[in-house]
């Protein structure tokens, strides 16, 4: 809305650049350019191709929450095994996403790709321009439920992600959502994942947690792995257990995977636990939504601290006609939760 970058070509040239891709004639006079009636979708398309030349083991996933640190997951689990590019920080929409493919090396031999969407129909185009080998939906809350209008709606714009899969692809996704739990395919290969559906093919069992780590053991069907993550509450062992089933499926090792896990690294300020003046913060700053709250009163809760717990919370955007309900529905969970101040 407030800046054009036709305007920016001459000095895009100055600082380098061979070409311009442009959608207005003139802009480009004596420059290198090719001219596309949308610069977004030639873009994409781009990307598409040059990611198709190189062929990585290419890894889609989106989610209402916890795509970020599944993505964090997915990528160590795979660089046990592979040289691995991921999405870096929220280049997820449809210019970072072409962004992220373009940054492939020839020696890069697996790409994990994250994909967010504000409306319907992106998920589809960022899908067909990533082409993943294997999908990951981790959940379907209410994040932009303002644009889709209900759960159903997000439910129907998450599912796009199969719209650049080819038939027979895995599509792993959590058996515990109440939505992703009804999906059924002949077309694709669905894997479901948790730790309370009995139908689950990947199930986290004797979940501890201590001194910042949790650990649990995973269950896939006569198989069990021991695991560690370097972080806590239930959400990260839902991540873990996504990032384990993608590994599985794309050859990692079960120890390799675990060895993966054991190193994952929070992206961003995504539950950083950092010790200032004999306090322990839960930097936990990213885009917020219901489920994302409940999380972090939930991780807040499990560690074991001699002082007070005080939760420190802003406020949730694009929940349209339910923010009202559901920053309500917050306070009460903090409520109840067990914290002893709310801020």
């Amino acid at each position: 809305e407030r800046l054009d970058g036709h305007r920016f070509v001459p000095s895009a040239m100055e600082q380098g650049a061979s070409a311009a891709l442009v959608s207005e004639e003139g802009c480009a006079e004596n420059i290198p350019h090719i001219v596309v009636e949308d610069t977004g979708e030639a873009f994409l398309k781009l990307a598409k191709y040059y990611k198709e030349l190189l062929h990585p083991l290419t890894v889609g996933i989106t989610g209402s929450v916890g795509k970020t640190t599944t993505k964090e997951m997915t990528a160590a689990v795979l660089s046990r095994k592979y040289k691995t590019l991921k999405t870096e920080g929220n280049l997820n929409n449809l210019i970072g996403l072409p962004r992220t493919l373009m940054e492939l090396e020839a020696d890069d031999k697996a790409a994990v790709i994250e994909m967010g969407m504000s409306s319907k129909g992106e998920i589809s185009a960022l899908s067909e321009a990533a082409g993943p080998d294997i999908g990951v939906i981790t959940s379907i809350g209410v994040s932009h439920i303002e644009s889709l209008g209900s759960r159903e709606g997000i439910f129907h714009a998450k599912l796009e992600l199969i719209d650049g899969m080819k038939p027979g692809s895995p599509l792993i996704v959590c058996g515990d959502n109440d939505l992703l739990s009804t999906i059924q395919s002949s077309d694709y290969k669905i894997i479901f994942y948790g730790i309370e559906n009995r139908k689950n093919d990947y199930t986290a069992l004797n979940i501890r947690t201590l001194d910042g780590r949790t650990s649990f053991e995973i269950k896939y069907g006569k198989q069990r792995q021991k695991v560690i993550i370097p972080a806590i509450g239930i959400h990260n062992v839902y991540n873990a257990l996504a990032a384990f089933a993608v590994g599985m499926e794309a050859g990692v090792s079960p120890a390799e995977a675990a060895e993966g896990l054991k190193n994952y690294v929070p992206s961003g300020m995504r539950q950083r636990i950092v010790e200032k003046n004999g306090i322990t913060v839960i930097e936990d700053c990213y885009n917020a939504s219901t489920d994302s709250m409940k999380a972090a009163l939930s991780a807040l809760c499990s560690l074991h601290v001699t002082g007070r717990r005080i939760a420190v919370l802003a406020d949730m955007l694009e929940l349209g006609e339910i923010s009202e309900q559901e920053h309500f529905a917050v306070g009460k969970l903090a409520a109840e939760s067990g914290i002893d101040l709310l801020l």
